[in-house]
């Protein structure tokens, strides 16, 4: 006798194959097997029994159930993708501002020339180096009764401070106006201002050495100057310490600067510039005054 195949034996064993395979059914491949289940029963005559058609009837119920769970699932479906498609949104409005700003920075600085670019560039890093050099002249160089060599070093040494700290303040503009990332970037940048800031407080804390070491040379031309006193020897080196202490957090600021630390691009350049007119005019008048009316005990 031969015997008889059930439907159900090689749809059930492939569904757990791929059930095995891919750990879940998806709803669509199980209403596709249920289907291909309940077309192999009704085209046998499996529905002459009892246990067969019962096995049919299920079938189809299942087959119908799953596709009215089909759109639920793809109600489900539609509502995330338009959540998704919602907080796309909200972070593409986010990075569009800092996107436009450094792909703008990139096209002006591809503009630029680059053999400009390389002196601005060195002519700002010689000038660092010229300052600190001038400085360091200065802090070894400055005692009371310094003899008349050590006096025109001093002089020497101030004149070429003053005319690096003018071609750093040149190339640094440059290079941020023009052969850098551009003032787009750099305005933005709260570490370029504190840079700026740390230029600002070197440069008018220098003005109270220069105008005595000037007035001095000024006097020793026309016969009257006298030894240097220790009050004011002590005084400008430790203007000088802090010139130095300055200057030499100027590459830290610039590295962090350049590498976009803290970038902020809703931060409008006024806030960064205050408090650099501000420091820039307190200290100068400061120094000024105090150079001016300088007494000896």
């Amino acid at each position: 006798m031969r015997r008889r195949a059930t439907p159900s034996s090689a749809p059930s064993s492939r569904a757990s194959r791929v059930a095995e395979r891919r750990g879940t059914l998806y709803p669509r491949r199980a209403d596709v097997i249920l289907s291909r289940v309940a077309m192999l029963s009704l085209s046998t005559n499996a529905l002459k029994t009892t246990p067969r058609a019962s096995f049919a009837r299920a079938t189809t119920r299942r087959c119908v159930a799953a596709r009215a769970r089909a759109p639920a699932r793809g109600d489900r479906d539609a509502v995330s993708l338009e959540t998704r498609a919602e907080d796309a949104k909200k972070m593409l409005a986010v990075a569009t501002p800092a996107l436009a700003t450094t792909l703008a920075a990139g096209a002006a600085h591809a503009a630029v020339d680059p053999v400009a670019s390389a002196f601005a560039a060195y002519g700002h890093y010689l000038g660092l180096v010229l300052v600190v050099g001038a400085l360091t002249t200065e802090k070894w160089t400055v005692k009371a009764g310094m003899s008349e060599a050590e006096e025109q070093r001093l002089v020497v040494a101030d004149s070429i401070y003053g005319i690096a700290g003018v071609l750093v303040l040149y190339t640094g503009y440059l290079r941020a106006t023009e052969y850098g990332k551009g003032w787009e970037f750099y305005s933005h940048e709260p570490i370029f201002w504190v840079k700026m800031w740390l230029f600002t407080v070197m440069g008018s804390s220098s003005l109270f050495p220069t105008i005595k070491i000037i007035g001095r040379a000024a006097a020793k031309a026309k016969g009257e100057v006298e030894p240097m006193s220790e009050k004011l020897a002590t005084r400008i080196t430790k203007i000088v310490n802090g010139e130095l202490l300055a200057v030499c957090s100027i590459p830290l600021a610039a590295a962090l600067m350049s590498r976009g630390v803290a970038y902020a691009p809703d931060m409008p350049w006024q806030a960064g510039a205050a408090p650099i007119a501000l420091t820039s005019l307190g200290l100068g008048v400061k120094y000024v005054k105090e150079a001016l009316t300088w007494e000896e005990d």
